[in-house]
């Protein structure tokens, strides 16, 4: 249960026409000009690959009026390069944050709303493990955006960027509340918060005085295979548990359960705050049970269930992936490759369920960060290129907007992609990392 404390044609000569027809290419390539329109070519595939870039930040977005939202930043000081300062014997470091803000609802579509750029320096001495603040954005209510936002390690020249949702169509959406860590005072930027931790959690206006809370206690669905004719399975028809508890500033809850918590204020209206307990640990993989959990990608069910089953899970385990290689060093390296995937899949893709059981999540741990990606708002096309052969290995994922998540995409499911999964399978089982060649 939950614990609390009280307290969006005329005729002319050729001249002519040839005339005017140059002069609307050069105005159309003028005014189509500038980073937020995003090219059909243009390759994202850095964004879910941690190793281009040494800069980590983290993002949130919180609608605190009907005419304007905040993007709240979250910098890694640490994660920055320092140089030199104007003063004798300091050295300071320098962000750039720009960000552009794209209305993609039906009625303008591609319009810029908002577009900024904002620099914070760092001093080496003294700096804080972490750096919080706020950008305000001009986002409308019952509108729906895009934003794009790209930081810059000004010394380093390192960049990051990132694109994120903003949807204003309902004031009781995940974007309408703020979670704070208790003891901390710090913002949760991802929607889970560790264990059992005291939160507190903030809406924009003082007028609701209880929280509906509906609970899912069960595991999510693990993924079907790439090449299987169905998609994404239903999960929320029936909550385990329903309380409805008080509702204020400042007042303390728990999770006491592993599972899912969406919080509403209206049960009217299906969007809420949905807040996940997978864990002291998550996004990490650190105990026995975790750790086989993943394998249900690789193993048969009968090697599943064993492991699942197992006295000594951790024995298991090594045994398991020991069986594939005949040797300690190649078993290590494949657990190291293969769980590093499986924690930047829930790093990057965590929705209602854990990134890694995720349908990117998924093609994530198998295939590796994809070579090329390209997107826009509503779907991502991953590619993986094949020296040996003419063609590329392609999944496209569809995003599906969620009352639970706001980071939940679909894979377009072909038989197409069953002679590729199976050998990228049977590469792992086989005891070698699956390469695109």
């Amino acid at each position: 249960m939950i614990l609390y404390n009280p307290g969006q044609f005329k005729t002319m000569n050729v001249n002519k026409l040839i005339y005017m027809l140059l002069l609307f290419l050069l105005f159309f390539s003028v005014s189509c000009k500038g980073p937020l329109k995003i090219a059909v070519d243009r390759n994202f595939a850095n964004i879910y690959n941690p190793g281009t870039s040494k800069l980590h930040p983290d993002y949130n977005i919180y609608h605190n009026s009907d005419d304007s939202s905040d993007l709240i930043i979250k910098i890694f000081p640490v994660e920055l390069l320092y140089g030199p300062g104007t003063t004798e014997g300091t050295y300071v470091a320098k962000v750039k944050i720009e960000y552009e803000l794209q209305d993609i609802g039906e009625d303008n579509k591609e319009a810029l709303s908002d577009s900024g750029s904002y620099q914070f320096s760092f001093n080496r001495e003294g700096v804080e493990k972490r750096f919080v603040t706020r950008i305000p954005l001009k986002a409308e209510k019952e509108k729906i955006y895009e934003l794009k936002i790209k930081a810059t390690d000004l010394i380093r020249k390192d960049e990051n960027q990132r694109f994120l949702m903003i949807d204003k169509r309902s004031e009781f959406s995940q974007q309408n509340f703020l979670v704070m860590n208790d003891k901390q005072n710090m913002l949760y930027f991802a929607p889970y918060v560790l264990g059992n931790n005291a939160f507190t959690i903030k809406y924009r206006n003082d007028n609701y005085s209880k929280m509906y809370v509906s609970y899912y206690g069960r595991e999510g669905l693990l993924p079907r295979p790439s090449f299987s004719p169905a998609g994404e399975r239903q999960f929320f028809e029936l909550p385990d548990s329903i309380w409805i508890l008080p509702f204020y500033t400042g007042l303390k809850y728990m999770l006491k359960y592993k599972g899912i918590y969406h919080f509403q204020l209206d049960t009217t209206i299906d969007e809420g705050l949905t807040i996940l307990n997978f864990g002291d640990n998550y996004p990490k993989i650190k105990n026995p049970e975790q750790l086989v959990e993943p394998l249900a990608y690789l193993a048969t069910s009968a090697e599943y269930n064993k492991l699942k089953n197992a006295t000594n899970q951790k024995l298991a385990f090594d045994n398991y992936w020991l069986d594939k290689t005949n040797d300690i060093e190649k078993a290590r390296e494949l657990i190291r490759i293969y769980y590093n995937r499986v924690y930047f899949a829930n790093y990057y893709f965590t929705s209602y369920k854990p990134g890694w059981k995720t349908d990117r999540g998924m093609v994530y741990i198998i295939y590796g960060p994809p070579q090329a990606l390209y997107r826009n708002d509503k779907q991502e096309k991953w590619v993986y290129y094949r020296k040996s052969f003419s063609s590329s290995i392609t999944f496209t994922f569809n995003y599906n907007a969620s009352s639970y998540a706001t980071n939940n995409y679909v894979l377009q499911r072909s038989d197409s992609h069953e002679w590729h999964w199976r050998e990228a399978i049977d590469s792992w089982r086989s005891g070698k990392v699956f390469l695109i060649d």
